[in-house]
Parts: structure tokens; C-alpha cells; sequence
């Protein structure tokens, strides 16, 4: 193995486990590594990523109570926590299909899987680190959003460093997209696939045709990645943006809900499977998807009161159609609780809550329940804890409670 000098680099190890935070910190101490920190939770580990930049963070998958590691490494991204020249491992001991899938939507730099050897963590380290070095001015240019330089800068690599063409290749595709240079992309996409076909290739490729508004084409390059690598899920979050753009929302649907049985455990594919399904009049999909986000959302990055919200009023859609079952109306309660013990103190949040509440009592003919609610809400109003009733409330749902509203009264 190339000796590397590992002194100058900063890592973040990020464990749970106090015996294998020990064996791992010693591991990475005997390379070299003369700068560790050390997270027992996502929490803090966020905490430190906000004011610190890292070369390495390595981060188990299983950290307890709270966020996963999956979550954590979304919110990493979406929060541009750490910068592409930097090397995300992940390390894990899970091995079910939902649990994989939903970390590799998210991309680490790469995987370990417990138990591994010293010599194993050296190796993939090394590999990785040394990978990004070489492509350390690109990432540069790509952390700064200058995407004709990481363009430029790919090129020069290639020139260097002719092995990490096909790598490169990808950046340049992908930097084209965000250029919208879509032709430009083509172009390169359908290069790369006649030298061998590669997955990253023809989602890209496809994509082009998706922003060009080739709907049908892209239709097709998408639905051949799913033949090619059924695994490979985000390929059916773009067949479903075709469909949806060709009307084709049922078909839309069909393939989302392929996709959420892959991988389960990402929130905003579930959030769009559930307002796709409301859209169509599917509630009982809709409740279902926007339950599982609802579950999804507590230690998520994309936690907001509008899942619970779209959660709550798929089951007035349902009731509209037939009588809720016990477990709906358990479900409905449970989300209801939720709502108001998270954003109890926001009196807009509050009172949307209670509409949705009264409105659900109203569309199963219990007018005396919906009363009751109304009663809370209107005590809450004048306790400020609530904002005045909508428009939309006082026009649909204050008819059907035989009631007229104080200002009606005084008026």
C-alpha cells in the first residue's frame, strides 16, 4: 500500500457505541490521523459540522435514539454541511434492502460494513482520500457553484489522471444539467453509453431529455435504467415527473408506489406519493404515504406542520367515501397530537388543526363533537392562542354547525 500521510487530516468519527468509537479512534490514530473528534449522536454531530470543516467523517448508520444515520447524512446534504472536498464514509452493520437503499439516495463517498478490519478501514480510506485530491480543484469549483470551472478543471484532470475519466466525465455531465446546457449534455451522455453502459450515463441522459421537454424520450431512457438496475430508485421518481407530464397520473402513481416499496424510508417521495394520490382522489394511499412521512418527519430535516396537515386532511377525503375505520380515526388522533404537542404554540398552526379537526366531525354527520371543537377553538381565539376563524371556515363549515359566528351576532 502507498504510504499517505494522514497527520494533516481532520476527521469526525461519529459512533454510538462507546467500544467500537474506542476501536475505531484507535484505528484511525495508528494511520496517523493526529486530529479526531469524537459524536455520540447526530445532534452533536451536526453541531460540530456547522463550525468546523472536516477531510473525514465517518459515521455508523445505528445511533441510537434520534437520528439515524441516514437522516443525518440528509440533512448533511441539504445543508450543505460538508463540502465536496471533503470524504463522507458510512459504516454499518445493516444489511435489509430498505435500510441500503435509503442511505445510498443520499450518497456517501462510500461504504464500510461492521465488522471490518484495520487493514479494510486503511484501505478504503486511502482509495477514497485519494481520489478526491486528485479531483480536489473540481470539488472546489463545484463547492463555489462555478460549474464552467469544475467543467474546465475535469478536463485538466482527465489530462492527468486519464483513469478518472469515466468520473469525470459524470461531473462534466452533471454540471452541464445545472448549466442548462442540455444539448452540450446529450452529447456527452450518449458518448459515454457507446463506450459502455453505465447507469449514471443513462439517468443523465435521460434527465436531459426530461428538461428539453422530450417527455417520451426520456420516458424511455428511464424505464430501460429501472430494466437495467431495479434498484436503481430515483430513476422511478423521474419516470413519475414524465408521466405527471403527460397526464399519465395514474401510471405516475403506479411507479411511485414501486419506488416507496424499494425504499421506504425517504420522506419526500412519500410526501409526493401522498399529494399525487390526493390529487387523483386516492385517499387511502394519500393516508397511508403521509403517514409513514409523518413517521418519517420526527428527526428529518424536512420535519414541517404541512405533512401533518396533508396527513389530517387525507382522512377527510376518505371519510367523504366511507365511514373511517378505528384504525383511521386512531391514526387521525395520533397525528392530531402530534400537531398540536410540536406546534401547539403557534396559534395559525393551532387553528388549522381545529378545522381540520371540526371539519372531519362535519363530514361524519357528528355535529355535536364538531361543536364541541368549535367551542375549544373559539376559547382559544379569545385567549390569543388561536387566530379567527378563515374565511373558508366561516363560509363552508360554520353553516353546518347551526351556529353564526360572534361578529355575525353582533352585527
Amino acid at each position: 500500500m502507498a504510504e499517505f500521510d494522514f497527520s494533516n487530516q481532520r476527521a469526525l468519527l461519529i459512533e454510538d457505541m462507546a467500544e467500537a468509537r474506542i476501536l475505531q479512534k484507535k484505528m484511525l490514530t495508528d494511520f496517523g490521523f493526529k486530529q479526531i473528534e469524537l459524536a455520540m449522536k447526530a445532534e452533536s454531530a451536526i453541531e460540530l459540522l456547522r463550525s468546523n470543516t472536516y477531510d473525514v467523517v465517518l459515521s455508523d448508520y445505528n445511533l441510537g435514539s434520534g437520528k439515524d444515520g441516514q437522516q443525518l447524512l440528509e440533512e448533511v446534504r441539504h445543508s450543505n454541511l460538508i463540502p465536496n472536498t471533503s470524504t463522507y464514509l458510512m459504516v454499518t452493520a445493516e444489511t435489509s434492502i430498505e435500510m441500503v437503499m435509503g442511505a445510498i439516495e443520499y450518497q456517501p463517498d462510500g461504504y464500510i460494513s461492521k465488522p471490518f478490519s484495520q487493514a479494510l478501514l486503511q484501505r478504503r480510506l486511502l482509495k477514497l482520500i485519494e481520489s478526491k485530491q486528485k479531483l480536489y480543484p473540481v470539488n472546489e469549483a463545484l463547492d463555489n457553484k462555478d460549474f464552467e470551472q469544475a467543467i474546465k478543471e475535469a478536463a485538466d484532470v482527465v489530462e492527468s489522471h486519464p483513469f478518472l475519466e469515466s468520473k469525470c466525465a459524470r461531473i462534466k455531465g452533471d454540471c452541464y444539467l445545472e448549466l442548462e446546457q442540455y444539448d452540450n449534455a446529450i452529447d456527452l451522455f450518449q458518448s459515454a453509453l457507446k463506450e459502455r453502459k453505465m447507469p449514471w450515463a443513462l439517468f443523465g441522459l435521460a434527465k436531459a431529455h426530461f428538461f428539453k421537454g422530450n417527455y417520451e424520450e426520456a420516458e424511455s431512457r428511464f424505464r430501460q435504467l429501472m430494466l437495467d438496475n431495479r434498484f436503481f430508485v430515483n430513476a422511478y421518481d423521474w419516470l413519475a415527473k414524465c408521466l405527471v407530464k403527460q397526464d399519465k397520473k395514474k401510471e405516475a402513481q403506479t411507479t411511485l408506489i414501486d419506488a416507496v416499496e424499494k425504499s421506504p424510508k425517504a420522506i419526500l417521495r412519500q410526501i409526493e406519493l401522498g399529494e399525487l394520490s390526493s390529487d387523483l382522489g386516492d385517499f387511502e394511499t394519500a393516508e397511508m404515504s403521509f403517514r409513514r412521512a409523518v413517521f418519517l418527519a420526527k428527526h428529518s430535516i424536512y420535519n414541517s406542520s404541512s405533512i401533518y396537515f396533508q396527513h389530517l386532511k387525507s382522512f377527510i377525503g376518505i371519510a367523504k367515501e366511507s365511514e373511517l375505520s378505528g384504525r383511521q380515526v386512531e391514526n387521525f388522533k395520533i397525528t392530531l397530537k402530534k400537531i398540536q404537542k410540536l406546534y401547539g404554540e403557534n396559534p395559525k398552526i393551532k387553528s388549522g388543526a381545529y378545522e381540520i379537526e371540526i371539519e372531519l366531525f362535519l363530514t361524519q354527520d357528528k355535529v355535536n363533537q364538531a361543536k364541541s371543537a368549535h367551542q375549544m377553538y373559539k376559547q382559544d381565539i379569545e385567549l390569543g392562542l388561536a387566530v379567527p376563524e378563515t374565511k373558508r371556515f366561516k363560509n363552508k363549515l360554520e353553516p353546518l354547525l347551526g351556529e353564526q359566528s360572534e361578529q355575525d351576532e353582533q352585527g
